[in-house]
């Protein structure tokens, strides 16, 4: 059987360990018939809650059985070690499952869903399958970045509960359109941890900016444009990301991720 080298294909599945494995469902579907792989390709698998991975190589494909054999397991080589919170108004579901994928891509350690005043309605109780379905975003946000584990997803809580729960040796950022200093200057200074917190569509709320500041973040802009809550994670998380990169001296990598 030929074999094709397809290094940047992964598939997440849990409990991995080498020699032959039976794929789940969802992974032998996502092998068969989006990949359309065939017995010979290789592949890697992660596991991206024991932050593990393996090369893998497609034995057999019957229907959606599919079979791989895997190598020796060893800690994910993409693992992000400083710590990042993203503390997030509850917005439109596409709005919020597109900041997910992208706080995965740069970096966030941990997600914490916040209701506000101007969350949308719709998800302010979010029950257990909306749960695992932000989990499987932030899997798939995994997945397409290369990244061997996935942000820690706290419970949904207010605002009030949220800000005892962010370490106090953070940068403490709190995104504000009212604001009159720009944001940026600090999020120069958090290359060794930082905390935003990013409102949902119409923005937070003048109490709870103040009730922010209190607890110790600092109020800042983005400028001048009204950006949409996806737009500012990408904006906030991407600043702070090239500006440790620089510091650090690495040069920043940008690879289409293959769906």
């Amino acid at each position: 059987v030929g074999e094709r080298s397809l290094s940047i294909v992964r598939v997440p599945l849990a409990g991995i360990e080498p020699g032959a494995r039976r794929l789940d469902q969802e992974a032998a579907h996502y092998i068969r018939h989006v990949l359309r792989l065939q017995p010979g390709d290789r592949l890697q698998v992660f596991d991206p809650e024991q932050a593990t991975e393996a090369e893998a190589t497609v034995v057999s494909i019957h229907r959606d059985r599919v079979v791989c054999e895997l190598s020796d397991v060893k800690t994910a080589s993409c693992v992000p070690s400083t710590p990042a919170w993203l503390l997030l108004g509850l917005c439109k579901t596409e709005s919020f499952a597109w900041a997910l994928r992208e706080a995965t891509a740069l970096g966030v350690t941990d997600i914490v869903p916040l209701m506000l005043s101007r969350s949308a309605s719709s998800t302010h109780r979010p029950d257990a399958k909306r749960m695992v379905r932000w989990r499987k975003i932030l899997v798939q946000g995994a997945r397409q970045c290369g990244r061997g584990n996935i942000p820690i997803l706290h419970d949904v809580c207010t605002l009030e509960q949220s800000l005892s729960r962010v370490p106090d040796s953070l940068v403490r950022l709190c995104l504000w359109e009212k604001a009159t200093e720009p944001v940026g200057k600090w999020i120069r200074t958090a290359r060794n941890g930082v905390a935003l917190i990013i409102g949902p569509e119409g923005g937070i709320e003048n109490e709870e900016a103040r009730q922010a500041e209190a607890s110790g973040f600092i109020l800042g802009s983005l400028g001048g444009l009204i950006l949409r809550t996806e737009t500012a994670v990408l904006a906030a998380l991407g600043a702070w990301h090239l500006s440790r990169e620089e510091s650090q001296g690495v040069d920043v990598k940008l690879v289409c991720p293959m769906e």
